[in-house]
Formats: structure tokens, C-alpha cells, sequence
């Protein structure tokens, strides 16, 4: 069985709105500046289900929605850079090839061929859309200035986990935070959420802290979280150990339990 007649119309349905969704998925990362490291996984998980029915081959399906599944629910994403002029043009002659490949592959009624042919055409039309929607920013900067590679984690896109790394204890003269990811984190910068800021991170002892080990505690001051308006919060711009991603820890709280900001109010911890 090596014809397409296999495929059943709800099938190959089924298939082509994950292919869109997929698209629609790496636009929206485009938009923020990211691109899925894992992305050749879903061009190659869904040619896999599209060959499964056609060549007979059940280990097909199976491995194709193995892969189609990490793709979709593991997309670890990373930062990349601008597309380089060159680029464009690159993934135009790949998105090309692959049509020109699809076409042919129908002209000879080549089965493999026209598998091949999708998973190139549908990975180079994730690449040309990545950078297409790559924001164009304008440099405004004078030549001679040089800008903290950290503070441009601000301006760009940043992930918010499920799951948060840290956890924040308020008092009255500052506020810290425990690493409780189990690995290293690179911390960017901070900002009282009531304010439009770009502090650094300290230790105990007031000194600079940018790195911070699994279980290590850092320190936003001088700050006080709880003398603030009636509505107080803080944003903290960090990266993972290994990954090119920013993520962005954010808290809020309300400051109508404590009275004036007394210093007897204590603590709070939020996780």
C-alpha cells in the first residue's frame, strides 16, 4: 500500500490543523524574539504520521505522535537573533525547493519523495515565518555607548513559568529571594512593579549578585516592599542555567494589611 488513497480525509485534516497550529504557535514566538530549539521535531513527527497508513508501518504512527507530542508540550525556546540579509533569501530558495519537491514527487507518484518534500516545506515555511515576524527595533543608541547585555533582557521577550523558581519573603527594609528551581539562575535585573526601574540584585552584604546557585537567597534593596501604595509588587528578569530564554518572575500583593508600613508588621512570604 504506497498510495495516498490510504489516507482518509479526516485524517489528513486532522494532520494539516496541527501543521497550522504548529505555524501559528512559532509566529507568535517570532513576535517575542523566540524560536523552538526542538522545532524540526514537528515536521518530522507529522511527515512520520503521514507515512504510517500509506507504507503500512503502525511504528510510524507511533513514533510520528511521540514526536509531534514533544514538539507541542516541550517547546523549549531560545532567543534568536536578528535575521542576517542573507537569511531571507536562504529560506525562500529552501521553501521553493520544497514546493518544486512536492510537485515532483506528485508528477512521479513517489510516495517517500512527497513525504520528504512536506517535512522541508513545512519546516522552511516555520523559518521564513520566524524571520519575517522578527521585531524590527531601531537602534537609538549613540555609537560610543555600550549597553549591559542584561538590561537587554528587558526589551525582549520573556517567558513566565508554570511553575516559579523563586520564592519572596517581604519585610520592611527589603525584600529576598530563594532559588528554588534545583539549578543556576543568571538574574537580569529588577523593578518594583509600582515604579519603572532596573535595579541589580545583591547579596547580604550589598554587594552585586547576578548569579544565583540552587537554594541561595538574593536581596532587593534597599526597598521597602511594605511602605508602598496600597498595591505593591516586583518583576525580576532572569535566565536559566543553559538556556538563552528570558523569564520573568513577577509578584503582587496588597499593602492594606499593614498600617503605614510599621515596622512591627513582620514578614510575609509568597511563593
Amino acid at each position: 500500500m504506497t498510495t495516498l488513497t490510504q489516507l482518509t480525509p479526516l485524517y489528513a485534516a486532522v494532520l494539516l490543523g496541527v501543521a497550522i497550529t504548529w505555524l501559528w504557535q512559532v509566529a507568535k514566538s517570532a513576535r517575542r524574539s523566540l524560536w523552538p530549539r526542538l522545532g524540526i521535531l514537528m515536521p518530522l513527527g507529522l511527515t512520520s504520521l503521514l507515512a504510517a497508513p500509506v507504507l503500512d508501518v503502525p511504528a510510524l504512527f507511533g513514533m510520528g505522535a511521540g514526536l509531534v507530542l514533544i514538539a507541542a508540550y516541550w517547546p523549549v525556546l531560545r532567543l534568536r537573533g536578528p535575521p542576517r540579509p542573507a537569511e531571507g533569501g536562504l529560506m525562500w530558495l529552501l521553501l521553493i525547493a520544497g514546493l518544486l519537491s512536492v510537485s515532483w514527487g506528485v508528477q512521479m507518484q513517489s510516495a517517500n519523495l512527497l513525504f520528504g518534500a512536506a517535512a522541508l516545506t513545512l519546516y522552511s515555511l516555520a523559518l521564513l515565518l520566524s524571520a519575517t515576524l522578527y521585531p524590527k527595533r531601531f537602534n537609538v543608541i549613540a555609537p560610543n555607548f555600550k549597553v549591559s547585555p542584561t538590561f537587554l533582557r528587558r526589551w525582549q521577550g520573556a517567558v513566565t513559568p508554570a511553575v516559579a523558581d523563586l520564592e519572596l519573603t517581604l519585610d520592611v527594609n527589603a525584600a529576598r529571594l530563594v532559588n528554588t528551581s534545583g539549578h543556576t539562575l543568571h538574574l537580569a535585573g529588577w523593578s518594583p512593579a509600582s515604579g519603572n526601574a532596573w535595579l541589580r540584585t545583591r547579596s547580604a552584604d550589598g554587594e552585586l549578585l547576578s548569579t544565583l546557585s540552587a537554594g541561595e537567597t538574593v536581596y532587593l534593596m534597599p526597598w521597602s516592599p511594605m511602605r508602598g501604595g496600597p498595591h505593591e509588587g516586583v518583576r525580576l528578569w532572569y535566565a536559566r542555567e543553559g538556556e538563552d530564554a528570558t523569564y520573568l518572575f513577577r509578584a503582587d500583593w496588597a499593602n492594606a494589611w499593614v498600617s503605614q508600613g510599621a515596622a512591627e508588621a513582620g514578614e510575609r512570604v509568597l511563593n
